[in-house]
């Protein structure tokens, strides 16, 4: 290297190191108070669905109860309240009321409690008959869960709400924040403040709030922001090498990320356009015969190299960039091209494919669908239509009313990745879909987890309580399919039976089915005749 490169090179990395010195500090500050944030809004939002799952059990516990409209005192099951008492460590309380008077799901004479369930406010869900009301008396607060499932009937959950908002602050923090569970109309069912009262009117705070989409309720964290602003921002040397390391990785992450998030669009663009991304079928089958049901359409990118793409590289591309109404019309003429005829011979063969809610709940959805699918040569009747639970459905009563147009136009509709997701029991409620895909998350579990297995319990009856087949997705195991099967689960997909595969493999199983079905008729007939 001669001595004017030296010198250029030298001139570089004092450039380089004046900047980063310089940025170092702002970068640091920056990068904890947005780490901060976001921990802080996780928090937030972990809390408020703690609260929506307390909720959506206490929901359960009293269908488990009431079995019929005209349950009374007399006539309840005391053992069904009380299994539901002792089955939650949040539950307080159960108490029914109808015509014939009140009961309890044991014996409390706490005058105050019943004086705050008189005089509370109920607040209305979204669910016919359900209320939510703030009750308590000095030194304790809760939340009732009401449903009135007479005209003169009702039966009321009480939980015990403190332990919703137990330890859920970071230690540095439980000195200096407030936490507060809200109703819509203000009233408190869960608070949280320190021992010491730290606080003034001249306090500055930083809020977090959040509001759920399922339930009258929110959720506020307040903490100082003096002591939020020094959290977390004392450095070490190890801590000043990661966020030197983080600093430098993020910009060049950056910088390759916005390059690359317009090279990849436009090659997309291309791959629709000429047909590189084709349909893979994963198969849906009878856990018990083995039979295929079934296919779920997925997508993959192989481009003429031969190079695979992964799907999470590009259908979240495509969702977020209006590609993926195209890409789906595509996977669809591809499978009409591939399997239309196949399906229309064998009737009880269906085909499913993912729409996101978007576009589940766009203007003309049905129609549009029903028209490629004749014009692709797909049978309506073999169409399942899944909409996933990764997403929020923003406007239930309207993706009702599309799930009423599909199944009367015969197609199905099935709510995917159940029990992962924003929408909880209540998208079940009103979806009113033929089918819940249970979550891979839950079936790995299944035969090794008593958690998980209990889950996958309670899916199947709620599924089975609104007429739905469930199917088991990632099911990998004979041990999986053995406990699903003594869950009554019927149907399943995984790679247990096969992978996704091309066209030309779902054409060869079935075609071997269909010449089994035969030997077994031709065998049959013999019989028959003999």
């Amino acid at each position: 290297m001669t001595a004017q490169r030296k010198l250029r090179f030298a001139a570089f990395v004092l450039c380089f190191t004046g900047l980063f010195v310089g940025g170092l500090s702002f970068a640091h500050t920056v990068f904890i108070a947005s780490w901060n944030d976001k921990q802080l809004r996780q928090l937030t939002s972990d809390t408020l669905a703690r609260t929506e799952l307390a909720i959506d059990s206490a929901v359960m516990k009293m269908s488990d109860v009431i079995v019929n409209r005209g349950t009374t005192c007399a006539s309840v099951d005391r053992m069904a309240m009380t299994k539901a008492f002792y089955g939650s460590s949040i539950m307080k309380n159960m108490r029914l009321e109808t015509k014939g008077g009140a009961c309890w799901s044991y014996e409390e004479k706490n005058r105050a409690l019943e004086q705050s369930i008189a005089t509370a406010r109920h607040n209305r869900t979204k669910s016919p008959g359900y209320s939510l009301l703030a009750i308590g008396f000095p030194g304790w607060k809760g939340l009732g869960v009401r449903w009135q499932y007479g005209p003169d009937e009702n039966i009321l959950e009480v939980l015990a709400t403190s332990g919703l908002l137990f330890a859920v602050l970071p230690v540095d923090l439980r000195a200096s924040a407030l936490m507060d569970l809200t109703l819509s109309d203000g009233t408190s069912f869960a608070s949280y403040s320190p021992v010491r009262k730290w606080y003034t009117d001249d306090i500055k705070f930083t809020t977090f709030e959040e509001k759920s989409v399922h339930y009258p309720i929110g959720i506020s964290l307040k903490v100082d922001s003096a002591t939020l602003a020094q959290w977390n921002q004392s450095l070490s040397p190890q801590t000043i090498a990661i966020a030197v390391a983080l600093g430098l990785g993020f910009g060049v992450l950056a910088a390759r990320g916005m390059f690359r998030r317009t090279s990849i669009l436009d090659e997309l663009d291309v791959a629709l356009t000429n047909g590189e991304i084709k349909p893979y079928f994963q198969p849906i089958f009878d856990l018990e015969s083995r039979k295929l049901l079934g296919f779920e359409m997925l997508a993959r990118w192989i481009k003429p190299d031969g190079a695979v793409i992964p799907p999470l590289a590009f259908i979240p591309l495509a969702e977020s960039n209006g590609r993926i109404d195209r890409l789906t019309t595509e996977l669809l003429r591809h499978a009409g091209a591939q399997l239309g005829e196949l399906l229309q011979t064998q009737s009880h063969l269906k085909l499913s494919f993912n729409v996101t809610p978007d576009q589940y709940l766009t203007e003309g959805f049905v129609s549009n669908l029903a028209a490629q699918a004749a014009r692709f040569r797909l049978p309506l009747r073999s169409l399942v239509v899944e909409v996933t639970e990764r997403q929020v459905i923003s406007d239930k009563g309207r993706a009702a009313m599309v799930t009423g147009k599909l199944i009367a136009a015969g197609m199905r509709v099935a709510i995917d990745d159940a029990g992962t997701g924003h929408n909880g029991l209540s998208a079940i409620h009103a979806l009113g879909a033929n089918y819940l895909k249970i979550d891979k998350f839950f079936i790995d579990g299944i035969a090794l987890d008593r958690k998980s297995s209990e889950l996958v319990e309670m899916l199947a009856a709620i599924a089975e309580k609104f007429g739905m087949t469930v199917v088991a997705e990632g099911v990998e195991t004979e041990e999986q399919i053995a406990a699903l099967l003594q869950l009554g689960i019927r149907e399943g997909q995984g790679y247990v039976y096969s992978k996704p595969v091309p066209a030309t493999t779902i054409l060869a199983m079935a075609a071997k089915e269909a010449g089994a079905r035969e030997q077994a008729d031709g065998r049959r007939s013999l019989l028959a005749s003999a």
